[in-house]
């Protein structure tokens, strides 16, 4: 018996030509790790780039002035974003206030969502109980009272965990049995989690009298712009919390004299880059409760080995602060406020220019966009996303939205952009 053959049409020249132009919508890609890949990604027509980012960021212009996007490409659920946003407008006795928050969580999910439901509770009961009883809205106050509730939700997150050591339990106790989690029911294991993940945040707070405070607790970014009769400028308000800051290396050095392990790998205690965190429990107590606490959480990111050798460098804890940066300003002109996680510079649209130089340009395309949307409804944080995606580059942007990866190749990227037209 002869082999069994299978006979296929041949195509015909306009099947050719549409094949041909499925292929030339296609690239491939080293996403600039030589070496490795290639990846296909998709080219898509300039006429659906903006729709794409929009729906794939969550796109929106919120009424009282604020616009928001936050996007991860990835599309694997390993690799979903975990980064937050808030922004509300209060109704309060002393006025009218709007509350913006940029969260970027790191390790898990669970911190960031703990902190989402707590901080603007904590801020707005806050600033109400100040009002109802005429209590002192100073500036200066105002300043505190952020600062206190960022700390609060920290130590919420520490106090909840450690209350569940059995009571009056010492340190040796804690090395001597070093596993309390196995036997612990689901609500508590979500404690943990929710102890055990981080977060950074950049905060915004404005009134109705023309005060804007700003708070940061790590690596997120708050840029101000002014627009002044020749045209718009700004600079960055915060300070990056990480061992690239001078200011930082030298206050962790100085808590922690002699340690040769408190900074390895220009990260604290070789792990963590950022500096100042919500979360990170596990690095603001003494070791043996975390061995107690955390080895045995079953975490994909360290084994128990791993966590062994990181806990023996906790010799003197936190090694994480929770004390952020509060700024009071009083706007005179017109003004935008963007606020972003660190993704904002995790594509390589910005190569070879210095911070100056980026905020500079985000200032510019803003204040531009600014300008012209006032009568157009522009979604100014959407006009920024397609900037830092590749701009007018329709190969980047295409690259960096449909990579076919199957981990993430770009950092979570959210911004927020209130603008106030009549400071």
């Amino acid at each position: 018996m002869g082999p069994y053959v299978i006979s296929l049409p041949i195509s015909t020249s306009s099947e050719h030509l549409e094949a041909l132009a499925e292929v030339s919508n296609f690239g491939r890609t080293d996403m600039g790790y030589p070496g490795q890949g290639p990846w296909t990604y998709c080219i898509l027509p300039e006429e659906s780039l903006d729709d794409k980012i929009t729906g794939m960021s969550g796109a929106k212009s919120h009424p009282f002035g604020v616009d928001t996007v936050s996007l991860q490409p990835c599309l694997s659920y390993a690799s979903r974003s975990q980064d937050r946003y808030i922004t509300e407008e209060w109704d309060l006795p002393n006025g009218k206030w709007i509350f913006n928050v940029v969260l970027d969580g790191h390790l898990n999910h669970y911190t960031v969502d703990c902190i989402v439901q707590q901080l603007p509770k904590v801020v707005k009961d806050a600033l109400y109980d100040s009002a109802r009883e005429s209590l002192s809205m100073r500036p200066e106050y105002i300043s505190e009272m952020l600062r206190s509730a960022i700390r609060q939700v920290d130590d919420c997150l520490t106090s909840r965990v450690l209350n569940l050591l059995p009571e009056n339990m010492s340190g040796e106790d804690c090395v001597n049995n070093k596993d309390s989690t196995s036997e612990l029911p689901d609500a508590d294991l979500l404690l943990i989690a929710e102890s055990l993940g981080g977060a950074t945040l950049v905060l915004s707070l404005t009134d109705s009298r023309g005060n804007l405070w700003i708070a940061n607790l790590g690596d997120c970014r708050a840029v101000l712009g002014h627009r002044y009769a020749q045209g718009w400028s700004g600079t960055q308000v915060t300070s990056v919390h990480d061992l690239n800051n001078p200011e930082e290396l030298m206050r962790i050095t100085q808590d922690h004299p002699g340690e040769i392990n408190a900074i390895k790998d220009n990260r604290v205690i070789g792990f963590l880059e950022p500096t100042r965190a919500l979360g990170d429990t596990w690095l603001k107590i003494p070791a043996s409760y975390t061995l107690r606490m955390y080895k045995n959480a079953r975490q994909p990111w360290i084994s128990p080995k791993q966590f062994d050798e990181y806990a023996s460098r906790i010799l003197t804890p936190p090694y994480v602060s929770n004390i952020p940066d509060v700024y009071h300003l009083t706007p005179q002109t017109p003004y935008f406020l963007l606020l972003g996680s660190d993704g904002l510079l995790s594509t390589e649209r910005y190569n070879g220019m210095n911070a100056t130089q980026i905020t500079g340009h985000w200032v510019n395309i803003l204040g531009s966009v600014i300008d012209s949307g006032a009568e157009t409804n522009i979604n100014a944080a959407l006009c920024l996303l397609r900037d830092i995606l590749g701009g007018e580059d329709i190969d980047m942007v295409s690259r960096n939205l449909t990579v076919e990866m199957e981990e993430r190749w770009m950092d979570d990227i959210t911004l927020l952009i209130q603008t106030v037209r009549n400071a």
